[in-house]
């Protein structure tokens, strides 16, 4: 447990940007997903 609480302290300090990243990405997925059902 101790490993596991020293890599989400990790995550949440210094891996905000990854969160930010991988929000941005989904957002873009999304949109994409939208747009081509939109189209059939």
């Amino acid at each position: 447990m101790n490993h596991m609480n020293g890599w989400m302290g990790g995550w949440a300090g210094g891996g905000m940007w990854l969160w930010t990243v991988i929000g941005t990405l989904v957002v873009i997925l999304l949109v994409v997903l939208i747009i081509k059902v939109s189209n059939k």
